[in-house]
């Protein structure tokens, strides 16, 4: 199976043809679908449109990783119509054939300074247990993304074992465990195999301490030890997809000539498959 894929985050705007030509051209055998109109596919999608749309995935041989929704639980009161939001995509992974559907804990911010109100915790693993109710018989697990408050395995670890639901996983950004000082080797092992999906990037910290995430950069240029952190992960035994989450739509610094999917995209698979190969050679 082609282990890598990409996010359609920076591909707003693109036909769903477009993106299936892109990811073919440059050697993926998966995509992660961004949910919402302008990247081509949505929860608002009619049944006949959704066939429509698992035929062209089915024709170019590639498969939907996940819907990469934007759901976001805090266990405050707004997690009411999160949890709507998420019934929707759910049915659209079901139809799409997707791995899994993505979600959000906790607060975006931007400084570690940030006042937020409190996360309340058992509210929270209630909320998530409850989603994973209802996505259980659609066959669609909940992937809770390494991010906000619950960045590292280790936060993670006690709210997967709080929430005890089989169909809960966690996709692995690999940039955010390290920006709150969390060793891959120890994420990669408090995950364990519940560790279901793989988000690839490379950045390097901010001058100002109190940015809470790091800034960008080109895969190879920044101080992510990617290759260390997929031996690690196949070391583990992790099967699954190495996503690259381009995020040109959030991070300014990735917004200038020569970032662009088409040209980053191909430098991308070729990385990524002369590591597994180097890896698979070592019987790795």
């Amino acid at each position: 199976m082609n282990r890598l894929a990409f996010s359609t985050l920076p591909c707003e705007g693109w036909t769903l043809d477009a993106m299936l030509e892109l990811a073919v051209r440059c050697g993926f055998g998966g995509m992660e679908l961004r949910e919402g109109a302008p990247w081509g596919v949505s929860s608002d999608m009619t049944a006949e449109e959704r066939k429509r749309a698992l035929r062209q995935f089915e024709r170019a041989g590639v498969r939907v990783t996940d819907i990469a929704s934007g759901v976001c639980f805090t266990g405050l009161a707004g997690d009411a119509a999160q949890l709507e939001n998420l019934k929707g995509a759910v049915r659209l992974g079901h139809d799409l054939h997707a791995g899994g559907v993505r979600v959000f804990l906790g607060y975006f911010t931007v400084s570690r300074d940030q006042e937020m109100p409190a996360i309340p915790y058992a509210q929270l693993v209630t909320n998530i247990a409850a989603a994973c109710d209802y996505a259980a018989p659609y066959g669609v697990p909940v992937w809770i993304e390494t991010h906000n408050e619950f960045a590292t395995g280790r936060s993670l670890r006690k709210l997967l074992d709080d929430v005890g639901r089989d169909n809960c996983a966690v996709i692995y950004d690999i940039i955010h465990p390290l920006e709150e000082g969390e060793r891959p080797e120890e994420t990669v092992e408090l995950l364990g195999a519940q560790c279901a999906h793989v988000h690839v990037k490379d950045g390097v910290p901010f001058e100002d301490p109190l940015r809470s995430s790091w800034k960008y950069t080109r895969i190879g240029e920044g101080q992510v030890p990617i290759a260390s952190i997929v031996e690690t992960l196949e070391r583990a035994g992790y099967a699954g997809s190495y996503s690259l989450e381009w995020e040109t739509k959030w991070r300014p610094e990735l917004q200038v000539p020569g970032m662009e999917p088409e040209t980053v995209f191909p430098d991308y698979t070729a990385r990524m498959r002369h590591m597994l190969e180097t890896l698979a050679k070592r019987g790795i």
